[in-house]
C-alpha cells in the first residue's frame, strides 16, 4: 500500500464518520452539509478515477464541482441560523483559491496544491462536525430545523417595537 493511497482511505473513514454522525445527530442544515461534503468528494472522486479530470491544478471538472460546493454552501449559510456553513463556505473557496493560485505559479509544487486541497476538506468536516456537538441534544424542532425567519413571516405575538426588522411604511 503506498502512502496516498492510505491517506485516501483515511480519508474517506473520516468522510462517512462524520456524515453518519451528522445524519444521527445533527439537525436539517448538519444533514444538508454532509449531503455537500459526500457530493463533492463523490464527484470529485469519480471524475478522478474515470479520467475526465486530472490532479492538476484548475482542472475545468473539478473547479466547477468546487465552485458547485462553494454555492451550495453558499445557500446553506444563507439561509440557516446556524454559523458553522459560513466556515465551511470559507473553505471551499479557500479550495478554488488554491487550485486557481497552483495554476498561475507553475513552480509550485503539486503536493502542496493536493495537501492544500485535503486541508480545506478535512476543515469543512471538522466544522460539519463541530456543528453537530454544538446542537443541543434537546433541541425543539424549530432548532433542529435551523430556519432562519424572513421578516415578513413573524407572527404578531412581538410587539413592532421587539421585532428586528424594519417596517419601509413606518416614519422615523
Amino acid at each position: 500500500m503506498t502512502g496516498s493511497f492510505l491517506l485516501a482511505m483515511a480519508y474517506d473513514v473520516t468522510l462517512v464518520a462524520v456524515c453518519t454522525y451528522a445524519f444521527a445527530r445533527g439537525g436539517r442544515p448538519e444533514r444538508w452539509g454532509a449531503c455537500i461534503n459526500l457530493a463533492g468528494a463523490l464527484l470529485s472522486s469519480a471524475a478522478r478515477s474515470s479520467g475526465i479530470a486530472t490532479w492538476a491544478p484548475m482542472d475545468g471538472v473539478i473547479l466547477a464541482i468546487d465552485a458547485g460546493v462553494a454555492f451550495a454552501f453558499y445557500r446553506l449559510a444563507t439561509t440557516t441560523t446556524r454559523f458553522w456553513p459560513i466556515w465551511a463556505l470559507g473553505f471551499a473557496l479557500g479550495d478554488i483559491f488554491a487550485s486557481v493560485i497552483g495554476r498561475f505559479l507553475p513552480g509550485s509544487m503539486a503536493i502542496g496544491y493536493v495537501n492544500g486541497l485535503g486541508i480545506y476538506a478535512y476543515l469543512a468536516l471538522f466544522v460539519l462536525a463541530l456543528g453537530c456537538v454544538r446542537l443541543p441534544a434537546d433541541a425543539d424542532e424549530i432548532t433542529r430545523s435551523g430556519v432562519r425567519p424572513s421578516c415578513h413571516s413573524r407572527t404578531n405575538s412581538a410587539s413592532a417595537s421587539d421585532s428586528n426588522c424594519h417596517d419601509p411604511s413606518s416614519k422615523p
